[in-house]
């Protein structure tokens, strides 16, 4: 029986030491653990907030660059209707024009850089065969591309046919020639629904 107890008292002794050593092992490492786990996530958050604060930059870059976007356009459809045969004031408007393209192109969204890559495409076939000219398709280039780059600027959906309505003085008999310029655009360049006519 004595036996008995030492065999008991020593394997006692040693599962306790057993024991002893393992909760020591776990009370180092725990401390380690919880600190590289810590570390990983502490990185990837970082990680998240450089990338968004470096989208934010773009955007605001973005926004700084193409926030009279809207304005500019419409000065330079009124320096359009003014130009006739002045080569002078011409060529200011196809200077204006291409720094507007370029601000479009590097800054704007897909469906202004597909408007005014269009609108381009058009002006230059009708430099090249003056039959194919229609200034209600040169208007409903301009008009889309405003409402295209305020919509994209203020996500203020605005309709074309509001500005044909303040711009032009007798649109009540027009409507039906700009309304298929406008819809014939809107449709061959897919573009967001609400700037068709009704």
């Amino acid at each position: 029986m004595e036996n008995i107890y030492k065999d008991v008292y020593s394997f006692y002794s040693e599962s306790h030491v057993l024991g002893d050593n393992l909760i020591i092992i776990l009370v180092a490492s725990i401390p380690a653990f919880v600190t590289i786990l810590g570390f990983v996530v502490t990185y990837f958050l970082n990680k998240r907030n450089f990338i968004e604060e470096i989208n934010k930059y773009k955007t605001s870059l973005g926004l700084d660059k193409t926030a009279n976007l809207p304005y500019q356009i419409q000065e330079l459809y009124e320096l359009i209707m003014e130009t006739s045969e002045d080569k002078k004031k011409e060529r200011a408007v196809l200077s204006d024009f291409k720094k507007i393209l370029m601000l479009i192109f590097a800054y704007g969204s897909k469906d202004a850089i597909a408007l005014a890559t269009n609108m381009q495409e058009m002006n230059y076939l009708r430099s090249t065969n003056p039959d194919k000219k229609s200034s209600y398709d040169n208007i409903a280039y301009v008009v889309l591309l405003l409402c295209q780059t305020k919509y994209d600027l203020t996500e203020i959906q605005i309709n074309p046919e509001f500005w044909y309505r303040m711009q032009v003085t007798d649109y009540a008999s027009e409507k039906p020639l700009f309304k298929n310029a406008n819809n014939k655009i809107v449709k061959r360049l897919s573009l967001n629904s609400f700037l068709r006519m009704r």
